[in-house]
């Protein structure tokens, strides 16, 4: 299956979701947002056990976080750059391009050495990431409900 097989899949699968459009975007804004956070594989079940205690929809947060699996190198990578930018450290462009070219097993590594500043920019664009893709899917929600009739 082609890259946008799987992401129309993906997207059809969350929004198709039968519950309340602000817990759906809830749990899928959580999946992401766990994803930037330095938690690689248990992330998945956390996103969706977090998503139901507060109330969203677990399903969504547990598909959400593992389909962004592939983009986490980016997200540490996107950390590092954050936190060094609101900390205003500067980390030596080899360390950074290393921790992005290394075989899986080497990042988490490469990015303990990094510290405060990748933690520092993990915590901010979780945050981000939640906040941009809470509104962003519920508003998608609520359009795709509307189109289809479906009471809130």
């Amino acid at each position: 299956m082609k890259v946008i097989g799987r992401l129309r899949d993906y997207y059809n699968r969350v929004m198709d979701l039968p519950d309340a459009p602000s817990k759906v975007a809830l749990g899928a804004a959580l999946g992401v947002a766990f994803d930037f956070l330095p938690i690689p594989i248990i992330s998945i079940p956390i996103a969706y056990m977090v998503a139901r205690v507060i109330g969203g929809n677990g399903l969504a947060g547990a598909l959400t976080a593992a389909f962004f699996k592939w983009a986490v190198p980016f997200f540490y990578v996107l950390n590092v750059a954050t936190g060094n930018l609101l900390l205003g450290f500067k980390v030596p462009e080899d360390t950074v391009t290393l921790s992005a070219m290394h075989m899986p097993h080497l990042w988490l590594d490469q990015l303990v050495e990094l510290g405060l500043p990748f933690l520092v920019g993990a915590v901010v664009n979780a945050v981000l990431a939640w906040l941009a893709l809470y509104f962003v899917v519920r508003r998608l929600l609520l359009l795709r409900h509307s189109r289809k009739g479906i009471a809130q």
